[in-house]
């Protein structure tokens, strides 16, 4: 527990030097469970809401997850969550991606509402991405800030590599949301049709609007920070859902009942990296999916790619439209013919 307080503290806001010695098996573990943390939050929510009919908060069900560590080109190192396939189903490997700032428990909070565990049944071989923007992530001696670029030229390849030497298939599946249904694209745009049977991505926009005021202002700051520091939004996050009543989560809590919202918003988030955020807010500023020197666009780069793709948005979606979201369907069907879109309404 020591060292994994150690990394967590180390890959903060303020920086610290990064420990070269950390072993994968010390490194990594999920979030560790604190009592006292929880009891803390719990009581602040309670003599916030005194008079709530719901509990605080719930267990999420993912720490029976098993993982495969993958290696990048440039040394990085991380995990991939597991859910091998049920004895008669068919094997084929699946990549579930989850959006920026979230984890693994996302794709499997709850049992009976887990998209891991229902791909499971429908006998997928299901592995759960983490990235170099993830808490479990563990960075060589030489590491510095990283990018989007950084992740999809060498953390997609690697994750995948890794999942078709474990599993002995030629290609695979993959479910992204948001930040992991914009990974794929940006494989796609560098050849990476080749590996990747079918693909879905949710609320995975790949053109943007000006940052509204606040957002300005926020991106403005990030321009100015080391790239290789990270924003505690873990912490943030605490106190915040402490502070919260049960409407204000009215927006996760529509198909998601109060108490696992709240243990999602404490348990299932991650660390933002500085790097990855001013990438974002130049997106936003040249309206397109762009490298970090904006002369690369990933998602006009998608025309001739053969791939399935199917995307998911939603007009309710503050962040991704569904016309922010097809037109990597669009680019795709200059190549390849037809198209399929869904609007979530």
């Amino acid at each position: 527990r020591s060292l994994f307080h150690h990394t967590r503290k180390t890959m903060s806001l303020p920086p610290a030097k990064w420990s070269a010695q950390a072993s994968l098996q010390h490194v990594f573990r999920s979030r560790a469970y604190s009592p006292v943390r929880d009891l803390v939050l719990a009581t602040a929510w309670s003599s916030r809401n005194p008079d709530a009919r719901e509990r605080f908060r719930s267990d999420l069900y993912s720490n029976s997850l098993t993982h495969l560590w993958y290696q990048t080109a440039d040394g990085w190192q991380a995990p991939l969550f597991r859910l091998p396939s049920c004895p008669d189903g068919s094997g084929e490997p699946v990549i579930l991606a989850p959006s920026l700032g979230f984890n693994e428990k996302t794709f499997d909070a709850d049992r009976n509402r887990s998209l891991a565990r229902y791909l499971q049944k429908c006998g997928f071989d299901v592995f759960i991405l983490t990235h170099r923007a993830s808490h479990a992530a563990v960075p060589p001696a030489s590491a510095r800030g990283f990018s989007f670029d950084d992740m999809v030229a060498h953390d997609v390849p690697a994750a995948i590599r890794a999942v078709l030497v474990e599993t002995g298939a030629s290609r695979l599946h993959w479910v992204g949301h948001g930040l992991g249904g914009q990974l794929l694209v940006g494989h796609m745009a560098h050849d990476g049709d080749q590996d990747i049977a079918s693909a879905v991505s949710i609320g995975s926009p790949v053109s943007f609007s000006p940052l509204r005021a606040t957002a300005k202002r926020v991106a403005q700051v990030a321009r100015w920070l080391p790239s290789h520091w990270r924003i505690p939004t873990q912490r943030i996050h605490d106190i915040l859902t402490a502070a919260s009543r049960p409407e204000h989560l009215v927006y996760l809590t529509r198909r998601i009942e109060g108490p696992i919202a709240r243990s999602l918003l404490i348990d299932g988030t991650e660390e933002l990296a500085v790097g990855l955020i001013q990438q974002i807010a130049q997106w936003h500023e040249s309206g397109s999916l762009t490298s970090q020197d904006d002369r690369f666009d990933y998602t006009a780069a998608l025309c001739q790619r053969k791939v399935h793709l199917l995307s998911i948005a939603s007009q309710d979606d503050a962040f991704c439209k569904p016309e922010q979201s097809h037109q990597a369907v669009q680019h795709l069907a200059q190549g390849f013919g037809e198209t399929w879109t869904l609007d979530a309404g």
